[in-house]
């Protein structure tokens, strides 16, 4: 939640737009092959199984094996 404050409105927007397009199944959380399908469909470029992993071993924090929308937060404002 806290954050999440730390984020502009339209940082947060932008955010949402981007992890609802990745989600494609609407689960609320990003797959391996969602990341992989998502990073090729929006930025135009391919995501190669390791540096697949390396995302997931960054952002999963709970060890899911997904990344939901909370993590993505935290590893945005770990980027800032």
């Amino acid at each position: 939640y806290i954050a999440s404050q730390l984020l502009s409105k339209k940082e947060k927007e932008s955010l949402a737009s981007i992890f609802k397009a990745f989600d494609t199944n609407g689960d609320g959380m990003l797959s391996k092959d969602e990341i992989k399908e998502g990073y090729e469909k929006i930025f135009g470029q391919s995501m190669n199984q390791e540096e697949i992993e390396k995302m997931f071993a960054a952002v999963d924090i709970d060890g899911s094996g997904f990344i939901d929308y909370s993590e993505v937060i935290v590893a945005t404002m770990g980027s800032k």
